[in-house]
């Protein structure tokens, strides 16, 4: 049976004038928050962030009924269920769309609304993207969502909401997601950068865009999982061995690059690791869900994250051969999980 798509509705809203980044006071530029919901207007509203691939189309609706980053857990009938809850998700902040330095504008003050050009290496905080929340929640008059639900960096985003705007809350859902980083992942992300830089100043942007997604995933997917899902064996090539798991790496990695340019990658890349929060200035209650299984976010730096919420706060460990991309699946614990948190 078809399930019947749920509203769908789009808009843009500009941040304050005198507003600026975390790290970039005073800087020269304009930023603009382009925002989705899904679901019956009226209904208690969610907030969903995902990761740095993320962006404000969650699900199916009407007014897109292509399939969202959160297809398997968002929609009708689902763990987080479109006929029961409204969905806000935004872009995030340096994606394209969402700013535009003031050298661009057009003498009249007016400039193209979708807003093609993207930050060259502008610093953006996770607290940054609370901010754009914000904006958006205050421009469709709402005065606060039931929860902020946020999957890796959207969990990030979600802490720094309760601890910057937690008025705006009444609590959040970090998923896969800590206060902070831990050296093993911010140099995988470094090098991942690095690789992005070095192609680009060679004019192959896209191609190290591709090659860091396609070394990423080797970090987003547990040891075990991979090993299940794909058998050592090789093929020969132009006299070279090539494996399956290389074949699905590249895949990966050159369909995200078509989609992903160089400098949102490198300015949302560093975001992540530039996290720093205080868990202790928590002004929400909180629900933590990770795996055991998850390299990125492992379990020990979440109960760091529970252990100094000074709010109310529920951990779930859970386990997931699919490692750190857990988040993206259904699983009949992890949807437990969710609706628990709901």
């Amino acid at each position: 049976m078809n399930a019947v798509l749920p509203e769908g509705r789009r808009g843009t809203v500009a941040m304050p004038a005198e507003w600026s980044p975390e790290l970039e006071a005073g800087i020269d530029a304009r930023f603009r928050v382009r925002y989705e919901l899904a679901g019956p207007e009226g209904a208690p509203l969610l907030v969903a962030m995902g990761g740095i691939s993320a962006d404000r189309h969650v699900c199916a609706n009407a007014l897109d009924p292509a399939p969202g980053w959160w297809r398997k857990l968002a929609g009708p009938g689902l763990a987080i269920d479109t006929n029961r809850w409204r969905l806000l998700a935004v872009d995030f902040l340096g994606s394209p769309g969402t700013f535009e330095s003031r050298e661009t504008f057009e003498p009249t003050g007016s400039s193209d609304p979708s807003m093609g050009s993207s930050p060259d290496r502008i610093h953006l905080t996770p607290a940054d993207q609370a901010d754009a929340v914000t904006v958006a929640l205050r421009h469709l008059g709402v005065e606060r969502a039931h929860r902020m639900l946020g999957a890796s960096y959207g969990g990030m985003v979600a802490l720094a909401m309760g601890i910057r705007h937690p008025a705006h809350l009444d609590g959040v859902v970090l998923i896969g997601a800590a206060h902070r980083g831990h050296p093993q992942a911010i140099g995988i992300h470094a090098v991942q950068r690095w690789i992005v830089e070095f192609a680009d100043r060679h004019g192959r942007g896209s191609e190290g865009v591709a090659l860091a997604r396609a070394l990423a995933f080797t970090t987003y997917k547990s040891a075990a999982g991979l090993d299940a899902r794909f058998p050592h064996d090789w093929e020969w090539e132009n006299g070279a061995p090539v494996y399956a798991v290389g074949r699905y790496l590249e895949k990966q990695g050159r369909e995200f690059a078509e989609r992903f340019a160089p400098e949102t990658y490198l300015t949302l890349s560093a975001s992540v690791d530039l996290c720093d929060l205080r868990p202790e200035e928590l002004g929400v209650p909180a629900w933590l869900i990770g795996w055991e299984e998850d390299t990125l976010v492992p379990p020990w730096l979440l109960r760091e994250t529970a252990s100094r919420i000074g709010a109310p706060s529920y951990l779930r460990i859970l386990n997931s051969d699919a490692g750190h991309d857990a988040f993206l699946l259904h699983a009949p614990d992890y949807e437990e999980a969710l609706r628990a948190s709901l």
